[in-house]
């Protein structure tokens, strides 16, 4: 336990998660924006312009689907956080910082096809990860944040899976600026089974 421990404040989680809930659930509605045909389109255009709009409908579910598994391996972390201090609090700010870019990176990537929005993209999910694992990383060493009795397979599962969740996401980068970014892209479908490494190397 650190030597602070006895002057420093600590606090119940519940105003940091109503705050991380509402503001993941802002970036995630703001994905929609960007889902809007062009004024004036005909009867006779209308279909050709809808599958013309595929591209950006996908981009959309993608980030829908990204940003709500945020939330979920938030929640997750939480239920074993109990306590938070002035520094975790600043983790999740960072968090959510990276958060909501998202919604910025999505418009970008829907509306370019070179690498550098693929870049973007993924730059910012390597971000989000990374501040998620730091905040795993803090709680984790101080018993008053999270408390003796969360077993080890958990505690090196919750800082595991996001690093190798980032790792995908970083690679990405040099194979779409090397390659293509279709190649980039096809990359990120890696973060599931790297999602689920930790959990299966402790059964």
């Amino acid at each position: 336990m650190r030597a602070f421990d006895a002057d420093r404040k600590t606090y119940a989680p519940e105003r940091l998660l109503a705050f991380s809930d509402a503001v993941m659930a802002v970036a995630i509605t703001l994905l929609v924006l960007d889902l809007k045909l062009p004024e004036g389109v005909s009867d006779a255009d209308l279909g050709a312009i809808l599958r013309g709009s595929l591209h950006g409908v996908g981009v959309y579910a993608l980030s829908f689907v990204v940003i709500g598994l945020f939330w979920m391996g938030h929640h997750q972390q939480f239920s074993n956080i109990r306590r938070v201090d002035g520094p975790l609090m600043w983790l999740n700010l960072l968090f959510l910082m990276a958060i909501g870019l998202i919604p910025f990176a999505t418009s970008i990537l829907s509306d370019h096809g070179d690498a550098l929005p693929t870049m973007l993209y993924a730059g910012v999910l390597v971000a989000a990860c990374l501040v998620a694992a730091a905040m795993w990383g803090y709680a984790r060493r101080d018993p008053a944040l999270m408390p003796a009795d969360v077993a080890r397979s958990v505690r090196r599962e919750g800082l595991v899976t996001p690093l190798l969740t980032a790792l995908v996401f970083a690679l990405s980068i040099p194979i779409a600026f090397f390659w293509s970014p279709a190649a980039g892209q096809w990359t990120w479908l890696l973060a599931l089974p790297a999602s689920r490494a930790a959990a299966w190397l402790d059964n």
